[in-house]
């Protein structure tokens, strides 16, 4: 339920809703899929995204903040992350969560600008991509360069659904796939953002990384693995680590524990 009006609106060029009137702020940054349909794109989305950071409204003013449309061809995690970064020179120091490809550029945050990150969140975020990973968003991007959405929406939706909610939501997917995404206005950003996290490979410098951070994994996930979870957060100097019995789904169908991680990450 959101208990305060949502604000839809831009910083440094990126689109944000916003709800919320606590002191701190949580600057979300979403997975791959952000450019198929950026958070101020339409206001049915707009209300979900509301819906989605009221969870974490209360001691936070909460904000999910899509990429700008029109990325450059080859833009890297890092270049994208330096977007955010402008972001926060307008929004003031924030705790920061990054979902999915969005923990990537949370990952360069809080090694490359520590002073405007209070707290780091990779919620499902891993250094790199496993190469079960890779496989799956190479293929999304090669159906991308055919203008076929509705198996990225139906995939994508398996892969983050299970549970009692999984059918609700592959069934809305597979009509926002047949109806709602055909021809997307940013095929070339979604192929750019494909193209950055299959180029993102954090393990080399994650050492750097000096802001409290919180990762988040699932034993089951597909693109990254137990495994891989637990290398990330052995790389960041005292790295809390929290994981679940699910896949990349955990964020959904493990909503009491994912979020009571980040509560409790956030105000210990």
């Amino acid at each position: 339920m959101i208990g305060t009006p949502l604000r839809r609106g831009r910083w440094a060029g990126h689109p944000y809703v916003a709800v919320g009137d606590g002191p701190r702020t949580l600057l979300i940054v979403p997975g791959l899929n952000d450019p198929l349909c950026r958070v101020t794109d339409a206001w049915w989305f707009s209300l979900l995204v509301a819906t989605y950071c009221s969870r974490y409204a209360g001691r936070h003013t909460v904000a999910m903040v899509s990429r700008p449309p029109g990325l450059p061809e080859g833009v890297t995690a890092r270049e994208l992350a330096e977007g955010y970064a402008r972001v926060l020179e307008e929004v003031g120091p924030a705790d920061v969560m990054g979902l999915s490809m969005g923990g990537f550029l949370v990952q360069h945050l809080a090694a490359d600008h520590p002073e405007r990150v209070e707290h780091a969140i990779l919620g499902l975020a891993a250094a790199r991509l496993s190469s079960h990973g890779r496989e799956v968003v190479e293929r999304w991007r090669a159906f991308a360069t055919r203008d076929d959405w509705r198996p990225i929406c139906e995939e994508a939706a398996r892969v983050v659904a299970g549970g009692l909610r999984g059918p609700i939501v592959r069934g809305a997917a597979t009509l926002y796939g047949r109806f709602g995404s055909q021809s997307p206005v940013d095929r070339a950003d979604f192929i750019a953002s494909a193209d950055a996290c299959l180029d993102h490979d954090a393990t080399p410098w994650l050492d750097d990384v000096a802001v409290p951070t919180l990762v988040i994994g699932g034993t089951e996930d597909p693109f990254f693995g137990r495994e891989g979870y637990r290398r990330t957060a052995a790389s960041i100097p005292d790295a809390r680590y929290v994981e679940f019995d699910a896949g990349h789904e955990a964020v959904i169908d493990r909503r009491r524990e994912f979020d009571g991680a980040i509560r409790g990450f956030l105000y210990d």
